[in-house]
C-alpha cells in the first residue's frame, strides 16, 4: 500500500512540474550543417567507422543530444579527397553559411574536415570565425566557442598530420601507380569503348566482340574523311547505343545517361580515334596530379606519356590509325587557316554559359559564333544534339545572344521593382504591433519549452539520485523515467516546430529575405554580367527559335513572401 502511495505522490509530483514553468532568457540555438566527407582510396572499406553512412549516424546523434543546435542539413562528398576544399557538398555549405542559413559546422573529425593543413587552419582559425561560425569536430573534442578545448596547438598538430598523412599516401600511391603503367598494366576505372577487363586480370585489356566492330567502322569512316559529327549521326541513326550506355546496359556503370552522354556525339569520335591504345599499344599517364608535389591535375605532353607496345590485341592496324591522324590534321590546319582571317576579332565573354537549356533534350546550349564576311561577329545559342542531328526527339532551338541579354535586362529590372515594392510592405508591417504578435507568440513559447527541457533535466537528475539512495524502487524509477522521457519527446517535437516557425519570421518573412537582398544589391546595374547572372539565374529553359522562360533563383523565398503579404491583406 505504501508503495502504490510512493507512486501517486512521484505521479502527482510529475503532473505538477509538468504545469510549472519558469521564464528565462532563451539560450542561442545554432542551425547546424553536418559535414560528412569519404575519399576515393576509402570509399570501398566495410564496416568502418569512418563511412557515410556512420559519420552521419554519429554526427545526428550528437546534434540531437546538444540543447543548443538544430541541424540544418546533411553535406555529403562522398568519393572527394580532404587535400583541397573544391568539394560540391563543401561549397554548398559555404553557400549556406553566406546565406545566413547555417552557423554551426560540425565533423566527426578535424580529417573529415580536411588534410591540408593550411587550408584547413584558415578555414577554423580566420573564416569561420569572421563569419561567426561555430565548429565542432566530436572525436577530436574540439568547440571553437569552449576555451577549454580550443587548444590552437593540438588542433595545428592534428591538422599538420592529416596534411602529412595525405602527402605521404599521395606519394606511395603515385609511384605504385607509375609502377602499373610502366608495367603494360591498365590501371583505368573503365576500359576504352571496344575493350574490357579480363575477368583473369583486372589490368589487362581484351577485345569486346560486341562493340569492336563499332571502333573499327568508325576508324574506317574518318580514314575516308568523314566529319565527327556525321559519324556519330550515321551511329545513331544505325541504332548503335554510345559507350556511355553500353558501360549501363552492361551493368558496369549504375546510373543511366542523359542528354548528350545518351547519344553519340562529335567529341567521343574525336577521342576514339585519337586514342593509340587501339592499336596494341598502352597508352597512359595522360595526365598527373600529385600532392606530394604540390602539382594538380595537369595536361602531360604527347611526347611524355608512358606507352608500352604489344600489351594487348589490336582493333586495328598502325597504317590505319596514322592515316586516321594524318586525315585529321589536314582538317585541324584548314580550320586554323580559316580563323586565322579572324584572330583580330577578340572573344566575347560569355555571361550565360552553362545556364540555358533545351527544353526537349534538357542538354545544356552552346554558343556558336558567327562571322559574316565583312568581319561582323553575333552570337547564338543552339541545341547541339538537334544541330548535329544527334537525336530524332529534338527539335530546333535557338537563340540570339543579343535578344538575350535585352530581355532578360527587362525580366531582371522587372524582378528589381517587385523585391523593392515587398521590402517597403514588410518594413511597415514590421512596425505594426498587430503583424509582430504571431512572432512574438511564437518567441514566448520556444523560451517556455526550453525551460521545461531544463527543468526535467534536473528532475531526471533527482529521480536518479533517489533510486541509488533505494528512495524508490526500480518499477518506480523506470516508471518516472518514462514519463519524463515522453514528456522530453513530446516538448523537442514542439520545440522543432516553433524553431521552424520562428526562422520562417526572421530569415524569411523580412526585408532581409534571401531574394530580396540578392536582386537588390543589383538595383542600378546597366547590363547583365556574368556575376549576376550566376547569382539569380537558375535556369533558362528554351522551347523554340527566340523563344525560352527565366527561371529566377530563390524561388521559395519570392513566393512565401508574396504569400504571406496577400494574406495579410486578406485579414485586414
Amino acid at each position: 500500500m505504501a508503495r502504490t502511495s510512493r507512486q501517486a505522490a512521484i505521479a502527482a509530483s510529475f503532473e505538477q512540474n509538468t504545469i510549472t514553468v519558469q521564464t528565462a532568457p532563451a539560450e542561442i540555438i545554432y542551425s547546424t550543417g553536418i559535414y560528412v566527407r569519404l575519399s576515393v582510396e576509402d570509399n570501398n572499406r566495410q564496416n568502418d567507422s569512418d563511412s557515410i553512412e556512420m559519420q552521419i549516424y554519429i554526427l545526428q546523434k550528437y546534434v540531437r543530444e546538444q540543447t543548443d543546435l538544430r541541424e540544418y542539413r546533411v553535406y555529403c562528398d562522398n568519393g572527394r579527397t580532404g587535400v583541397n576544399f573544391s568539394r560540391p557538398q563543401f561549397e554548398r555549405l559555404m553557400d549556406d553559411i553566406r546565406a545566413g542559413e547555417v552557423n554551426c559546422v560540425v565533423v566527426k573529425d578535424l580529417s573529415r574536415f580536411g588534410r591540408n593543413y593550411i587550408e584547413t587552419g584558415h578555414y577554423i582559425e580566420k573564416i569561420f570565425p569572421f563569419l561567426g561560425v561555430r565548429f565542432i569536430a566530436v572525436n577530436d573534442g574540439y568547440d571553437s566557442i569552449d576555451s577549454k578545448s580550443s587548444d590552437a596547438l593540438m588542433v595545428n598538430l592534428k591538422n599538420l598530420i592529416n596534411d602529412f598523412y595525405a602527402k605521404d599516401i599521395s606519394k606511395k600511391s603515385g609511384s605504385a601507380l607509375a609502377m602499373k603503367q610502366k608495367n603494360g598494366e591498365f590501371i583505368g576505372t573503365f576500359a576504352p569503348y571496344g575493350y574490357s577487363k579480363s575477368k583473369q586480370d583486372n589490368h589487362k585489356l581484351v577485345i569486346d566482340e560486341d562493340t569492336a566492330p563499332t571502333v573499327r567502322q568508325i576508324f574506317l569512316w574518318k580514314a575516308e574523311g568523314m566529319g565527327n559529327n556525321l559519324i556519330a549521326r550515321k551511329l545513331n541513326e544505325a541504332g548503335i547505343v554510345s559507350p556511355a550506355v553500353h558501360l549501363y546496359q552492361s551493368g558496369i556503370k549504375k546510373k543511366k545517361p542523359t542528354g548528350t552522354g545518351a547519344v553519340w556525339q562529335g567529341q567521343i569520335i574525336k577521342l576514339i580515334t585519337a586514342n593509340i591504345t587501339y592499336t596494341g599499344n598502352l597508352a597512359q599517364g595522360k595526365r598527373k596530379k600529385s600532392l606530394h608535389d604540390g602539382i594538380p591535375t595537369t595536361l602531360i605532353p604527347q611526347s611524355e606519356w608512358i606507352v608500352v607496345p604489344d600489351t594487348h590485341e589490336p582493333i586495328i592496324d598502325m597504317q590505319t590509325f596514322q592515316k586516321v591522324q594524318e586525315t585529321k590534321q589536314a582538317v585541324r590546319e584548314k580550320r586554323l587557316a580559316l580563323n586565322g582571317k579572324h584572330a583580330a576579332i577578340s572573344k566575347k565573354e560569355n555571361v550565360f554559359k552553362g545556364l540555358l537549356f533545351c527544353d526537349d533534350c534538357k542538354t545544356k546550349m552552346v554558343r556558336y559564333k558567327d562571322v559574316s564576311k565583312y568581319g561582323k561577329v553575333t552570337y547564338r545559342f543552339i541545341c547541339r544534339v538537334y544541330a548535329e542531328n544527334l537525336s530524332a526527339y529534338c527539335s530546333l532551338k535557338s537563340v540570339r545572344e543579343e535578344l538575350l541579354f535585352d530581355i532578360v535586362y527587362k525580366a531582371l529590372q522587372a524582378e528589381i521593382a517587385l523585391t523593392a515594392d515587398k521590402r517597403k510592405v514588410l518594413e511597415r508591417m514590421g512596425g505594426d504591433g498587430e503583424f509582430q504578435a504571431p512572432k512574438k507568440t511564437v518567441e514566448d513559447e520556444i523560451s517556455k519549452i526550453r525551460q521545461r527541457l531544463k527543468r526535467i533535466t534536473t528532475l531526471k537528475g533527482s529521480l536518479f539520485e533517489s533510486y541509488s539512495d533505494k528512495l524508490l524502487s526500480e518499477s518506480e524509477y523506470l516508471f518516472s523515467k518514462k514519463r519524463y522521457q515522453d514528456e522530453t519527446e513530446a516538448l523537442q517535437a514542439e520545440l522543432l516546430r516553433f524553431e521552424q516557425e520562428s526562422l520562417r519570421y526572421s530569415q524569411t518573412l523580412t526585408p532581409q529575405n534571401r531574394w530580396i537582398a540578392a536582386f537588390q544589391k543589383h538595383e542600378g546595374e546597366k547590363a547583365i554580367t556574368r556575376e549576376m547572372a550566376l547569382e539569380l539565374i537558375d535556369s533558362i529553359r528554351v522551347y523554340g527559335y527566340n523563344t525560352f522562360e527565366i527561371t529566377w533563383k530563390y524561388k521559395d523565398e519570392r513566393q512565401e513572401i508574396l504569400n504571406y503579404i496577400e494574406g495579410a491583406k486578406n485579414d485586414e
